[in-house]
């Protein structure tokens, strides 16, 4: 059967149509490509505030000596890390169930499963605070605890790897723990005599000399655990570009023997964060 004229008109604009559809709906593998670029070099940070390591700063950016030091490695990289903060726990939850991409946290066996740890670390340090006016010797070991009493930030764990005994030491008596909902009242209750000891981080150092009492507290370490990013595995790509990067700059001297940051580059970036009582 012949087409007249119109059916003809009508088949070849349809026949355009389709392919103009076609070259505009489905990208071309340049664009795949670029596509694909611009989202790997993207990585999303699920954070908390934890002063003075990584926090909102009072010009409200993300700060902090790790904060600093982990942007550094990210522009070495080409990456554009992203960073939002939130509680602890939800946190570590968006990027175990791959929401988030990375956090910072230390090595624990509940990011085995999900994640895997940056080559880059810091050593974070845990101990005892005390009051020079006791003039007393914090406890070397877990047997030395007992008719003690202490401190304790309300859900730290890193008292178990110093004191993997400490809930039957609790049951059973031996010693008498008071919690606190911050590390800013931890300190507190420490200063005024609410127990002999105060389980903490080096980093209370920052609250305690903004509170003044360098000449009043003791800081003694007991243990060390190395604090990484944990790099959701959906975002490896991104893992091997930090851990490049980290090498490199480690190679060119930017970072000190914490891998911090060196202390002249960090003085012109770090920003400092505001005291609160709520940390």
């Amino acid at each position: 059967m012949k087409r007249t004229l119109p059916a003809l008109a009508t088949a070849l604009f349809y026949s355009a149509l389709t392919a103009t559809i076609l070259t505009y709906a489905i990208p071309s593998q340049a664009e795949l490509t670029e596509a694909y670029s611009s989202e790997s070099n993207t990585i999303k940070l699920a954070l908390y505030e934890y002063p003075p390591l990584y926090h909102t700063s009072y010009q409200g950016e993300f700060s902090g000596t790790l904060g600093e030091t982990i942007k550094q490695i990210c522009t070495s990289a080409g990456l554009d890390c992203q960073t939002q903060m939130y509680p602890i726990a939800r946190a570590y939850k968006l990027t175990t169930t791959g929401q988030a991409d990375a956090t910072l946290s230390a090595i624990h066996p509940r990011f085995d499963q999900c994640c895997t740890a940056s080559d880059w670390s810091y050593p974070w340090s845990a101990g005892f605070f005390t009051l020079k006016d006791n003039q007393q010797t914090p406890p070397h070991s877990e047997q030395e605890l007992t008719g003690q009493s202490m401190v304790i930030v309300r859900g730290w764990r890193s008292q178990y790897r110093f004191m993997p005994n400490f809930d039957q030491l609790v049951a059973e008596k031996k010693i008498q723990v008071f919690y606190a909902n911050s590390n800013y009242s931890a300190i507190q209750m420490l200063n005024h005599g609410r127990a002999d000891l105060l389980w903490g981080s080096v980093d209370f150092l920052w609250y305690i000399n903004k509170l003044k009492l360098n000449d009043k507290i003791l800081y003694s370490e007991r243990l060390q655990i190395p604090i990484v990013l944990w790099v959701n595995k959906q975002a490896a790509s991104a893992l091997e570009r930090f851990n490049n990067a980290f090498k490199e700059i480690q190679l060119s001297g930017q970072l000190d023997e914490q891998n911090l940051l060196r202390d002249d580059i960090m003085k012109q970036r770090y920003q400092d964060a505001p005291l609160k009582e709520t940390q």
